[in-house]
C-alpha cells in the first residue's frame, strides 16, 4: 500500500526519530552536514523555487484529483476541497462520511471530452484555475518563513504553467496506454465499484455501494481510461505526512508522489519542479530506489517495483531509472537499517560526524550524467563559515562563566544539553472550561501555586489523546514533561506538546515536583549560526516585528528569538561565527528542541569576534 496506518502500540521509533531518504542523501553527501541539519536543526536559507515547487506538484495534484466527467473546466478551485479526515489527519474511512464527488452529478455526457486533446484542453484549463491559488498560497508561506531569501518576484507564473503542462502531456500517455491495453477483467472489477484499501484520490470514499458512478456498460471510454489510470498521491486536503508509507519496524519513511498500478505493474514517479541540473539529480536516482526498497518492505517482501521515473517537468523529460534487484533491495534495507542505529538509536556528538564531504557530481539537464564540475561541496555549503571544512572551526571556550560589560560579578552560564525546560508535577485542577470540539481550557493549583495548562496538541507522540476524557474541577491530576513558560501576564504556563502527558491520580502532590521549583532565566553561550527575522501583522492591525539567532555549543544547538525592540545593539554588530553571551533568557521547547525566549531584561553580547 502506498501509505501506512501506524499502530501506535507497537511503535516503538516514533515520528520523530525515522530515516528519510532526504537524511541519507543528506548524511552520504557530507555528514558534518548530516549533523547541522538534521541533529542541531540548521535551517538552510529559504529561497521561492523550493516553494515553487510545492505550488506547482499542489496544483497538479489537484488536477489530477479531478475529473472530466463531473467538474466543468471553469469550476471553482475548492469543488473537491474539504475532503472527511480522521484525528492523524488521513482521509477518513468512516463509512458514514459524505465526500465531496458524491454531492456532484456527472456532467451530460455530451460534454465529456472526445479525445485525448480534449482532456488535455480541460486539464490545462483546470491547472489555470489551481496555480495561482497554489502559488499565492505558497507565496505567503515563503512570506512567513523566518529563514526566506531571495525576491518572490522572480518566480514566472507562466513557466510554473508550462511545468504543469508538462506533467499533464506525461501523465496523458499512461491514460492513453489505458485505453489502448485495459484488460476486460480489470474493466469490468472498477465498473463493478471496486476499489484498493488506498484508491487514488478522486473526491470520492474508500468504497462504493454499487457500480463507479462514471462507469458505462460498452466498450471502455476515455472518461474511463481517465479514471482507471489515475495515480495514487498524497491527497492536497490531508495533513502534512500524514499519509507517509512506514518500514514495518517503524525505522524509515517515505512520502511518494505518483504511483501508477492501473495495469498490475508498479509505477513510482518523483516529480521535479526543476530542469534536472547539477548534483541534487544525484539524489533523486537513490532516493527512487530506496522507495522501491521501501515499496518492497511495506508489501512483506513479495511485490516489487516495476518502473522508477523521475519527472523533470521543468526540461519536460522523463528519466528512467534502473530498478534494484531483490539481492539489491535485501542489501539496501540492511545497510539503511545499520544507518539507522549509527544515527538515531544512540547517543551522538559531532566527533562523530566529520566534514567528509562526497565529490560534486555533474548532471545535465533531464538528469543526464555528465562529468563532475570543477568546485568541491563545501564550497557551496550553506554552512562554510562555520565548518571546519570550510573557514570555520569546532573550537569553544571551556570557560562557565564569563566578565561582560556592566556586570561586577562573572556571569555562569549553562550547556544547552542542560537546559531543563520540563516539569513533572502533581496538582490540583482549580478550574475547567471543557468543549466539544476544542481541547479543554485547565487552570491548576498545587497549594497557593497556580497554573494554567495549555494543550497545544491533539495527540501524544505515541498517539494517545493527551488529557483525560473526563476531566473536572476538584480532579487530581499528574501533569508529565509539561513546557514550563511564563506569559506576558506573569502567569505560569505549563504547554502541553507532542512529550507532555495529562492523567488522573491519587498520589499525593508532595510526590512530583513543586510548581514553583522550575529556573524561569537562564544564561547560555554559543557560536552564531545565523540570524532570522519575522515580521506581520496581527489581529488588531497592528504590525509586528521579532528576530533571533540560532547558535550551538559543543552539546547542542538551540533557537532564540525575541520582539526586535529587546535586542540591543550587539544584535546588529554580531556576525555568523562570532561567540555571543544570552544572559537572564527564558526557554521553551517543542518536542525535542530547547528555544530561548528574549525579554526586555535580557542581553547579548559578543564575547570574541571573527572579524
Amino acid at each position: 500500500m502506498p501509505a501506512t496506518i501506524v499502530d501506535q502500540d507497537n511503535d516503538v521509533v516514533g515520528p520523530y526519530n525515522r530515516l528519510s531518504a532526504s537524511q541519507v542523501n543528506s548524511y552520504q553527501s557530507c555528514p558534518r552536514l548530516w549533523f547541522y541539519e538534521k541533529n542541531l536543526h540548521f535551517k538552510f536559507p529559504q529561497v521561492p523555487v523550493l516553494f515553487v515547487g510545492r505550488a506547482v506538484e499542489d496544483a497538479f495534484c489537484r488536477m489530477l484529483r479531478e475529473s472530466p466527467a463531473l467538474i466543468s473546466s471553469n469550476a471553482s478551485n475548492d469543488t473537491l476541497s474539504k475532503i472527511p479526515l480522521d484525528d492523524s489527519g488521513q482521509p477518513d474511512r468512516d463509512p458514514d462520511k459524505i465526500w465531496p464527488s458524491q454531492r456532484i452529478l456527472p456532467l451530460p455526457e455530451k460534454l465529456f471530452p472526445k479525445s485525448i486533446s480534449e482532456i488535455r484542453d480541460w486539464a490545462i484549463a483546470r491547472i489555470d484555475v489551481h496555480l495561482p491559488v497554489s502559488l499565492e498560497e505558497m507565496r505567503k508561506e515563503w512570506l512567513k518563513d523566518e529563514r526566506k531569501s531571495g525576491d518572490w518576484d522572480d518566480v514566472d507564473p507562466n513557466y510554473c504553467r508550462q511545468m504543469c503542462i508538462n506533467g499533464i502531456d506525461m501523465h496523458l500517455l499512461e491514460v492513453e496506454k489505458c485505453f489502448e491495453e485495459i484488460d476486460e477483467k480489470s474493466l469490468q472489477l472498477w465498473r463493478g465499484g471496486s476499489r484498493t484499501k488506498w484508491p487514488a484520490p478522486d473526491g470520492f470514499g474508500f468504497s462504493f455501494s454499487g457500480p463507479h458512478p462514471l462507469s458505462s456498460s460498452s466498450e471502455i471510454k476515455l472518461i474511463e481510461a481517465w479514471e482507471i489510470s489515475r495515480p495514487w498521491f498524497v491527497d492536497p486536503d490531508a495533513a502534512n505526512f500524514s499519509l507517509n508509507s512506514i518500514h514495518p519496524d517503524f525505522w524509515f519513511q517515505g512520502e511518494y508522489d505518483l504511483v501508477y498500478r492501473w495495469n498490475g505493474k508498479i509505477k513510482i514517479v518523483d516529480l521535479k519542479a526543476s530542469l534536472g541540473k547539477g548534483d541534487r539529480s544525484g539524489d533523486y536516482v537513490k532516493q527512487l530506489r530506496m522507495y522501491a526498497m521501501l515499496w518492497w518492505v511495506t508489501h512483506g517482501k513479495e511485490e516489487m517495483v516495476d518502473e522508477l521515473e523521475v519527472w523533470y517537468l521543468g526540461a519536460n523529460k522523463v528519466k528512467i531509472i534502473e530498478n534494484p534487484t531483490q539481492d539489491e533491495l535485501e542489501s539496501m534495507e540492511k545497510e539503511l537499517n545499520s544507518l539507522w542505529n549509527e544515527l538515531k538509536s544512540v547517543a551522538i556528538s559531532i566527533e562523530n560526524f566529520p566534514p567528509t564531504p562526497s565529490p560534486v557530481r555533474g548532471f545535465l539537464e533531464g538528469g543526464v550524467k555528465t562529468e563532475p564540475p570543477n568546485e568541491k561541496r563545501c564550497e557551496r555549503c550553506d554552512w562554510n563559515t562555520i565548518c571546519p571544512g570550510g573557514s570555520g572551526n569546532d573550537e569553544f571556550p571551556d570557560d562557565k562563566s564569563f566578565n561582560i560589560p556592566g556586570n561586577i560579578t562573572p556571569i555562569e552560564v549553562t550547556r544547552v544539553e542542560d537546559l531543563n525546560p520540563r516539569l513533572t508535577i502533581v496538582c490540583d485542577v482549580f478550574s475547567v472550561f471543557d468543549s466539544k470540539n476544542k481541547r479543554p481550557s485547565i487552570t491548576v493549583s498545587q497549594g497557593k501555586s497556580m497554573a494554567k495548562i495549555d494543550i497545544l496538541v491533539d495527540k501524544h507522540q505515541d498517539g494517545r489523546m493527551p488529557w483525560p476524557e473526563q476531566i473536572s474541577k476538584g480532579d487530581r491530576i499528574l501533569v508529565e514533561d509539561a513546557v514550563v513558560t511564563v506569559n506576558w501576564k506573569g502567569e505560569l504556563v505549563l504547554k502541553i506538546d507532542p512529550l507532555g502527558f495529562i492523567s488522573k491520580t491519587d498520589k499525593e502532590i508532595i510526590v512530583h515536583s513543586d510548581l514553583m521549583e522550575f529556573r524561569a532565566r537562564w544564561n547560555i553561550v554559543g557560536k552564531l549560526i545565523y540570524k532570522f527575522d519575522k515580521r506581520g501583522v496581527g489581529r488588531n492591525g497592528k504590525q509586528w516585528h521579532r528576530k533571533g539567532i540560532m547558535i550551538m555549543d559543543p552539546s547542542g544547538s538551540m533557537k532564540i528569538s525575541g520582539w526586535a525592540n529587546d535586542w540591543g545593539t550587539q544584535y546588529s554588530m554580531s556576525e555568523v561565527g562570532d561567540l555571543v553571551l544570552i544572559a537572564n533568557t527564558g526557554i521553551d521547547a517543542w518536542a525535542t528542541q530547547v528555544r530561548g525566549d528574549i525579554s526586555r531584561n535580557s542581553k547579548l553580547q559578543i564575547i570574541s569576534s571573527t572579524r
